[in-house]
């Protein structure tokens, strides 16, 4: 993970000179025209909020609409639970130069502090905002929730408009912990569950690299769908029970986005993603992850190994754990669900007529350790795009020119980006044996395809470990 440069300071230095408070009045309208609704608050049902949600909006893209939509959830949410929780929201748009922070309450927004143009890519940005809204949370219990393009391993929080001569920028998942862990440090204050409101983004090698920053994680293995995660009723939940451990508040998440989405899906509205339900939500408690990727690295050892016996079996069992297809959750990556995988590994081995007690005590170990670090899990019934869902997912390209794509264009692959890149920096590539289970894999379920030699499409022989620098 790469260490950031604060300017926390500078930015609280600017806040305190602004003499911004949380009395200022009231918004009357908002730059991106969302609607605030008129107050309208009942008796509250539970006690005193004791929950402050953190929200980091990178929406300098063209998803700015979708951060939009959780405005207007969160301005309806506010608007009626008397005791909802108290809400901080930090947007950079696409539409508007500048970066906002405000609060939302009581259907409210109350402008807070205006800044420069920032990039809300960059893990420094993140960690001063982060920081100023740590030292303003009223509350012992903190929610930080980035929402924003989820690519996977690849990172989360692009943003297109920071300078004229960059391409767009993108957050890798070890930027947004170290600054997590950097603003929880110098404001004493702790960030008790993370929640990662982009796309694909409950990938092991993205789980991984939070397993520091935060007790618990909220992600999905899916795509999020334009209307965002259920926040309004999230905070009404919050209202009913406002003193929700950080695992009950993943579940309340969960459950409520889960929900929503069964309600709504199925409406068949033509190039709208409302025909099909993707909701799929994890809910990870993350201080269970060093034991999974020692497990996981146990099984890939114990498989690499009778790979000459069972070769031609994993490109099925690696099909049916497939999570959507492909186009189906996004257009360029290759997103496999661990549990799924391994469980039909050993069926398609057993129905093959073989055995390996190895193997199945190395599945049942793996199986067990990520039981404790998935504590919650749902994902659709209607319907099989997520039939392999089970909470976990793993990148898992089906051929050496599918993972070695650092010179191809996005075009080919849709992201110039791979998997090595060390501006990405993966904690993953160096910790886990992944990178050896997929060379093996490569040389051994592909060895059938057609051509030899370099310019065919045969696979990378054992002498390629080498040159990448694959085994130390």
């Amino acid at each position: 993970m790469k260490k950031l440069i604060s300017q926390a300071g500078v930015l609280l230095l600017v806040f305190l000179i602004a003499g911004l408070c949380w009395g200022k009045p009231a918004m009357t309208g908002s730059r991106a025209g969302v609607q605030e609704e008129a107050v309208q608050s009942y008796e509250p049902a539970g006690g005193e909020a004791q929950w402050t949600l953190l929200y980091y909006l990178a929406a300098d893209n063209e998803q700015e609409a979708y951060a939009d939509a959780t405005l207007t959830q969160l301005l309806a949410g506010t608007a009626a639970v008397a005791n909802h929780p108290q809400i901080l929201v930090m947007i950079d748009r696409l539409s508007v130069p500048g970066t906002e922070v405000f609060e939302v309450s009581g259907g409210r927004m109350i402008p807070q502090l205006s800044l420069a143009e920032q990039n809300t890519a960059d893990g420094a940005v993140l960690q001063d905002l982060a920081t100023i809204a740590l030292g303003l949370a009223a509350h012992d219990h903190v929610a930080f929730i980035v929402k924003s393009e989820g690519l996977s391993w690849r990172g989360i929080g692009r943003d297109n408009t920071h300078a004229e001569d960059i391409d767009d920028q993108l957050m890798p998942a070890g930027a947004l912990s170290q600054a997590l862990i950097t603003a929880q440090k110098v404001t004493g204050k702790q960030v008790d569950l993370l929640v990662l409101e982009g796309s694909i983004m409950a990938f092991i090698e993205v789980v991984y690299e939070l397993r520091d920053a935060v007790p618990y994680l909220l992600a999905s293995q899916s795509k999020i769908q334009p209307d965002g995660l259920a926040w309004q009723l999230v905070i009404e939940d919050l209202g009913a029970n406002p003193d929700m451990t950080a695992q009950e508040l993943g579940i309340t998440i969960t459950d409520d986005t889960s929900d929503y989405y069964a309600d709504k899906g199925n409406s068949g509205v033509p190039k709208d993603d409302t025909s099909t339900n993707f909701a799929a939500m994890t809910v990870f408690a993350l201080s269970h992850m060093d034991d999974v990727v020692a497990a996981h690295r146990a099984w890939a050892e114990t498989c690499w190994l009778i790979f000459d016996d069972v070769y031609n079996l994993l490109p099925h069992a690696r099909d049916l754990s497939e999570v959507g297809g492909f186009g189906e959750i996004t257009d360029f990556d290759y997103n496999f669900d661990i549990r799924t995988f391994m469980v039909e590994s050993l069926r398609l081995i057993a129905e093959a007529g073989m055995d390996f007690p190895e193997l199945t005590d190395a599945v049942e170990d793996y199986l067990q350790v990520q039981n404790e670090l998935v504590v919650y899990e749902r994902s659709p019934e209607d319907g099989d795009k997520l039939r392999a869902a089970t909470g976990l997912s793993i990148w898992y390209p089906p051929t050496w020119n599918k993972y070695e794509t650092r010179d191809e264009s996005d075009e080919v692959f849709g992201s110039t980006m791979y998997y090595e890149d060390p501006a990405i920096g993966l904690d993953w590539i160096v910790d886990s044996n992944w990178l050896t289970y997929l060379f093996e894999y490569f040389n051994r379920a592909d060895a059938n395809l057609a051509g030899v030699g370099a310019d065919g499409d045969e696979p990378p022989k054992t002498g390629v470990f080498a040159k990448i620098n694959a085994i130390e």
